[in-house]
């Protein structure tokens, strides 16, 4: 640790990177959550620093995140008078930033042409987050909102007012549920529904007009299925007998990919 710098800095400061680690590789919390075998409110603690990783989670975290942990815990002090250049020298560079090289960056003219790169990116990601703004969609890095926009814009839907059991309505008012998963990370698992699965929100995923799946390798959309509630009525039903036992919530229950792509298939990238 940096000399100087106290406990809760670097645990703010670790939370930091973890957050934009996941994000930069377009992974949810709650698929992050699945990788290190915790809760997605775990995850939710941790990125806000309010929740300190073992010496083990620290590895496990460094290998679902693929990066070195190493990188995880070089902190550094803040200073207000620091230069962006000067900062980006300083620090460690995500590796995630760049595209893989054979020699490590090493001199002040190759970093300066990284920010300009940056700086160039986020322009085009203002645009991007401007369109997303006139859909409901505040931020594109916070929820798979990028990925939300695309099925929105492609299925010709809007962000629900408040998002509250549906996540869109068409011009007519019905509403919709819309779901991504990036299969390139999880082939064997599920779409995940609710953190907080239970009677009042199950009941609403019967009533909305239809679910829409997107397939993500990446960042690109590959598939989207659409779901009616009567073909996930079996799913459902499931659910409520478990609900019925726990007398309480359900932590995420997921649709199986097998499942979904029983559904009616309303996109491909191979057939635009």
């Amino acid at each position: 640790m940096v000399k100087g710098m106290n406990y809760k800095e670097a645990r703010q400061q670790f939370a930091a990177k973890v957050s934009q680690l996941r994000k930069e590789k377009r992974i949810t919390q709650d698929e992050l959550a699945e990788l290190i075998d915790k809760t997605t409110d775990y995850i939710s603690l941790l990125e806000r620093g309010e929740r300190s990783p073992s010496f083990e989670l620290i590895f496990t975290l460094a290998e679902a995140l693929d990066v070195p942990a190493t990188y995880l815990i070089s902190f550094s002090q803040s200073g207000e008078n620091k230069a962006l250049i000067n900062t980006l020298i300083a620090e460690p560079v995500s590796p995630s930033v760049v595209e893989p090289v054979e020699e490590a960056v090493t001199t002040k003219e190759e970093r300066i042409s990284d920010a300009k790169r940056l700086e160039n990116a986020m322009k085009s990601i203002q645009e991007l987050q401007n369109l997303a703004n006139e859909y409901g969609i505040t931020d594109i890095f916070q929820d798979n909102g990028g990925k939300t926009l695309q099925l929105l814009i492609l299925l010709g839907l809007r962000i629900s007012p408040g998002r509250e059991g549906n996540d869109a309505i068409d011009g007519e008012g019905k509403e919709y549920e819309l779901k991504t998963i990036n299969i390139s990370l999880n082939r064997s698992g599920g779409v995940t529904t609710h953190h907080h699965l239970n009677q009042i929100i199950l009941e609403k995923y019967r009533k909305v007009g239809a679910w829409y799946i997107g397939l993500y390798e990446g960042i690109t959309l590959k598939e989207i299925y659409k779901l009616t509630p009567e073909l996930l009525e079996p799913k459902f039903k499931e659910w409520e007998e478990k609900l019925k036992v726990r007398n309480d919530t359900l932590n995420n229950p997921k649709i199986p990919l097998k499942l979904v792509r029983r559904g009616q298939l309303v996109y491909s990238d191979s057939q635009q």
